[in-house]
């Protein structure tokens, strides 16, 4: 206990900037090692999280077994997402907010950001009786978020690397950020025209489960930041 107590009086003695660039590059280790892990298990896993996200082929048109991602391999590229969001976020942001609530307000959105990514065609799938429909935006969403993880991870390693160009990198985060649900959105109606639903209940579902919560999610973004 006397060791650990010494090791946090220990902390305390470097400037807030180190410890915090120092615990963003630790969760970058973290996120490199979620993407290692990956290509274990599908050890084509770059070629094929390239391929599927500028693909138009979804679960009913399902690649053969030897060119898709394991499950486990997608719940690790979305913590890599998801953490790799966060650490970006936070390298823009640290300056103009308190760092504890900027943390805490960042998790937070992105958590339900991503909650509500997952919930809104399931409910739609629900409700229509649709089982395709789930099945074949949760591929969507997987094919967007692997890409863009990766894409944001190495975002993330430019940003805390070349720190005095951080304000060019906002941009390029931001833009991200809007490709997210953007890409989902375009080839979910890519998927829905080819599968012929009507244009009433394509508007209906983009206006109420998918444009509306990013509308929501915006306003709460611009009040906290």
């Amino acid at each position: 206990m006397y060791q650990l107590f010494n090791i946090f009086q220990v902390i305390q003695l470097y400037p807030r900037e180190n410890v915090l660039k120092n615990t963003l590059l630790v969760l970058i280790m973290v996120c490199l090692g979620f993407v290692g892990l990956s290509r274990l298990m599908s050890p084509s896993l770059f070629k094929i999280v390239f391929r599927d996200f500028w693909s138009s082929k979804f679960y009913s048109e399902s690649f053969s077994n030897s060119e898709i991602i394991s499950p486990a391999a997608h719940v690790l590229l979305s913590l890599n997402l998801f953490i790799s969001l966060n650490i970006c976020m936070i390298s823009v942001l640290h300056d103009n907010i308190d760092i504890q609530q900027l943390v805490f307000r960042l998790f937070l959105l992105f958590s339900l950001f991503f909650l509500i990514q997952q919930l809104n065609f399931r409910l739609s799938s629900f409700f229509l009786q649709n089982s395709d429909l789930r099945r074949n935006m949760s591929v969507i969403t997987h094919q967007i978020w692997n890409f863009l993880g990766l894409i944001v991870l190495l975002l993330a390693i430019f940003i805390l690397l070349n720190e005095q160009h951080t304000q060019t990198y906002t941009f390029i985060v931001y833009l991200t950020l809007f490709l997210l649900p953007f890409a989902r959105i375009v080839k979910g109606l890519i998927y829905a025209k080819s599968n012929n639903y009507g244009w009433l209940y394509i508007i209906l579902y983009l206006c109420t489960l998918e444009i509306l919560p990013l509308v929501v999610l915006g306003k709460v973004f611009r009040e906290l930041f």
